[in-house]
């Protein structure tokens, strides 16, 4: 039965919320991923400038990706640096360079929230939010990031604070609530006007912390107040009505309303949201508690088909008691392979894909470099929006 005496974190991977699709890379065979890079610097150029910049600066994220999903993070974290330092030398940047400057610092901390670090990325989330807003540099561990000189114009500027901001947002909101501060992350948003009437990060953080306050009316009337836009919006409201915990009666018709949207969500496939939609589907799961056992079973079976093409789903499949005690060993056994083609299993990643993933980050880092060079020879030149402040 659903049991009112349980703490919200034990009813939810505190980790997993708020609970928002956000696109990333499937995590297929890491030799596929690293041969993926390879290919995209072995075509030919792009006829425009910025989207060559783009191209460059994607294949040093999707670098620093794989070696953090790999259990590399001093090498993620160095490629971060180094990728911005390629920025940083090339300032003040043009307008077309700014948001690709920022992405590198903004994947420090989220690769620290994917480490189980909470407090680590929040500190460095706000302590970026603060440099951009002051107009000041910032120091990471002996290293300085140059977040006043970085633009030439104030608009430019503008662009670097606004994505940070909205990372504070989004980013700094799951970082508290992975380190179970809801309450915090539910102020931290409404001060940042991150509270609105869709179940985005801060709408979520408000919920979950009224409900860990065993606030659930309160909780309800936000829920049923939220506004629906797209079909994942409803599958995060019944989750959050069910969280909310009704009386036995209406959890177990909310329960079955619950399993059956959310098998509609994980049955639509996109590669990009598997993470998300196994997250959601287990969530689901947990909370049903028994409820409706058929859809249970049928939601079961969407999330294994997931996990089937994407190593990071695959191994929350595993970790799932439930989930993985149902498993055929066949079953067992394709998941495990999942996990260790992607080099997410106890294998390290052999030497040679080191380096190759080393080779091609050094290769998009020369690239980056080039292009930011041949746009400063023929930009017109201009004063720091600064100088004279």
């Amino acid at each position: 039965m659903h049991d009112a005496r349980t703490p919200l974190t034990g009813l939810i991977h505190p980790g997993w919320f708020p609970l928002v699709p956000r696109s990333r890379p499937p995590c297929r065979p890491v030799r596929d991923r690293i041969g993926e890079l390879q290919a995209r610097l072995a075509q030919p150029p792009e006829d425009e400038p910025h989207r060559q910049l783009v191209q460059a600066a994607e294949v040093c994220n999707k670098a620093a990706l794989i070696a953090s999903d790999c259990g590399l993070p001093e090498l993620a974290r160095a490629l971060c640096r180094r990728q911005h330092d390629v920025f940083d030398h090339a300032h003040p940047l043009p307008a077309s360079a700014v948001k690709l400057a920022v992405q590198p610092l903004l994947n420090l901390p989220r690769q620290m929230i994917r480490e189980g670090n909470g407090q680590e990325a929040y500190a460095l989330l706000d302590q970026l939010y603060q440099a951009a807003r002051d107009r000041t540099n910032l120091d990471i561990d002996g290293w300085t990031v140059n977040l006043r000189g970085l633009t030439s114009a104030p608009d430019d500027h503008k662009t670097a604070y606004t994505l940070i901001w909205t990372a504070l947002l989004a980013d700094g909101t799951r970082a508290l609530a992975l380190a179970g501060r809801w309450r915090e992350a539910a102020e931290q948003a409404a001060a940042h006007r991150g509270i609105g009437a869709r179940l985005l990060d801060g709408r979520q953080a408000a919920i979950l912390a009224l409900i860990q306050e065993d606030q659930c009316d309160r909780a309800r009337t936000l829920v049923d107040e939220s506004l629906v836009n797209e079909p994942w919006e409803s599958a995060v409201k019944l989750l959050l009505r069910v969280l909310c915990r009704p009386a036995a009666k209406e959890h177990a018709r909310a329960a079955s309303a619950l399993l059956g949207t959310v098998r509609t969500q994980t049955e639509r496939p996109d590669p990009s949201l598997a993470v998300f939609h196994t997250r959601l589907g287990i969530t689901a799961l947990d909370l049903a508690d028994g409820h409706d056992t058929p859809k249970q079973r049928h939601l079961s079976s969407s999330l294994l088909a997931i996990a089937r093409n994407d190593a990071h789903a695959a191994r929350t499949v595993l970790d799932h008691p439930t989930l993985r005690a149902a498993m055929t060993k066949r079953q067992l056994s394709d998941l495990n392979a999942v996990l260790d083609a992607a080099s997410l299993g106890s294998s390290p990643l052999p030497a040679t894909l080191v380096d190759a993933l080393k080779r091609a980050a050094s290769a998009a880092e020369e690239r980056l470099r080039g292009l930011l060079g041949q746009q400063r020879d023929t930009a017109v030149p201009r004063t720091h929006w600064w100088a004279n402040q």
